[in-house]
């Protein structure tokens, strides 16, 4: 339902909001591909995952992958040319994969071939795939709409600062307890947080430096508002750190970030004449629908 009235509301719209849509769109559009290419190495069939696809982030090369015929097992081939080729969030794509492959190889290379598409995103940790594809959509959205100027520079890009902040701290604080908190590591978690937000950059200086509670909390003495976050949710990983403790009565931090981008969401329809809403609207229904499922 949420997609119907979304791409209702998209055919009414012209230049930019019809791209500021995109962008919104764009974000289920990475979740999706994610998603299809954790079943691809799982050999898996794309079209049993259709259901667990969100809608919004449906394009028409996911059609072809959808259909009955396509065969994954091929290889990537096809999946390079769909995913990277012919759709909006093709470029973030391209910089990961040349990314990823410049790590393995320092010689710089004019572009990714397709036979090499397969052995990269084998090797690769989805989850930090996922990560790393979603700082690139926030980094290319923020310079839309600071480029758009006005009240929606002001409060998307408010909104857009205060995700990029909630990335870092949902990064930093899920890495702890593991191998991204080691020293060796520590380039690979940090490559995730996004350039901009109020964090950034003497924030994220300091906490690209952390690999504990005690350094965590330090790095965010001089925010007060994460810095309550942080106390809230430490036992919550401070359980985690020791074997055999539950931890479901404890809140995690993307509880209670839920529980701020609620209310972030709600003051943007205080102001008017901003395209915000648009996107407010869209994070408030996908709240909506958490919470029956939950």
């Amino acid at each position: 339902k949420l997609a119907d009235e979304f791409r209702f509301v998209k055919a009414q719209t012209a230049e930019p909001l019809t791209t500021f849509m995109d962008f919104i769109a764009r974000e289920k559009m990475i979740d999706n591909v994610c998603m299809i290419i954790q079943g691809a190495l799982n050999n898996k069939a794309p079209v049993e995952m259709e259901e667990k696809l969100h809608p919004l982030g449906v394009f028409e090369g996911l059609r072809v992958i959808m259909s009955e015929s396509f065969d994954v097992q091929g290889g990537f081939d096809d999946v390079y040319r769909i995913f990277l080729v012919d759709t909006p969030i093709g470029s973030y794509f391209e910089e990961y994969l040349k990314e990823c492959d410049r790590e393995k190889d320092e010689m710089a290379r004019a572009g990714i071939e397709t036979s090499q598409v397969g052995g990269i995103l084998t090797k690769q940790d989805l989850e930090i795939m996922k990560a790393t594809l979603k700082k690139a959509w926030l980094e290319d959205f923020h310079a839309f709409v600071q480029e758009m100027g006005g009240t929606t520079a002001e409060v998307m890009g408010h909104m857009l600062n205060m995700e990029a902040d909630f990335r870092v701290l949902l990064v930093t604080l899920n890495a702890l307890n593991t191998s991204l908190s080691t020293e060796s590591k520590l380039q690979d978690r940090n490559a995730l947080y996004p350039s901009f937000g109020y964090l950034y950059p003497e924030g994220t200086k300091e906490l690209r430096k952390v690999w504990n509670e005690t350094t965590v909390r330090a790095a965010l003495e001089p925010y007060s508002k994460y810095l309550a976050l942080f106390d809230q949710v430490k036992q919550f990983y401070e359980a985690e750190s020791c074997e055999g403790r539950n931890t479901t009565t404890f809140q995690s931090i993307e509880d209670l970030i839920y529980a701020e981008n609620v209310h972030m969401y709600e003051m943007a329809f205080e102001q008017q004449y901003h395209f915000g809403v648009f996107y407010a609207w869209v994070k408030l229904r996908e709240q909506e629908i958490r919470n029956i499922r939950w």
